[in-house]
């Protein structure tokens, strides 16, 4: 039986439409992780086991990409209320954070939120996506409800800008 091997490559969807830079998106085996499906089971060993030091540091971090604290407020937002969602105890890692005001400035801003929670019992780590409902109302589908009624989960692969997988495997590393 062949080993699992997880690496990361550039989103083939960018992030740039919500300035969060180039984002990487996970592969196993060399293959694209199936669209729609969240990321509930990965190990942590998936992730230290990356090559992500390779890859070119494309962050544009430029004030609106944010570390996030770990609060029961955010990991409501991050946590999706569906059977896997609810059968586990989750604990937060890490999350990051975007938001974007319209150009009046005076509009309400999209808020986006991307976790990686760990899974009290098995260990396995959840690869969320959370936006508030501004922002989610820009999807129509691919999208299920959180713990928190005023943010949505984004039902698909999960992609995210370099500092958030380098980070991730800092403290995993410990």
């Amino acid at each position: 039986m062949q080993e699992e091997h997880y690496d990361l490559i550039t989103a083939r969807k960018s992030c740039t439409a919500n300035d969060w830079g180039v984002c990487y998106q996970m592969t196993k085996n060399n293959k694209n992780i199936c669209p729609g499906q969240m990321q509930y089971k990965v190990l942590p060993e998936h992730i230290l086991n990356m090559n992500i030091l390779k890859l070119p540091d494309t962050s544009t971090i430029d004030g609106n990409i944010l570390f996030e604290r770990h609060t029961k407020e955010n990991l409501a937002r991050l946590t999706p209320n569906t059977k896997t969602g609810n059968s586990s105890e989750w604990g937060i890692l890490l999350i990051i954070s975007h938001s974007s005001r319209s150009k009046d400035g005076n509009t309400d801003a999209d808020v986006y939120l991307k976790g990686a929670l760990l899974n009290k019992k098995t260990r396995e780590i959840a690869l969320m996506t959370s936006m508030n409902n501004i922002a989610a109302g820009k999807y129509a589908n691919r999208v299920v409800r959180s713990h928190d009624p005023l943010y949505k989960i984004c039902q698909a692969k999960f992609i995210a800008p370099i500092l958030f997988w380098r980070e991730l495997k800092n403290r995993l590393d410990v």
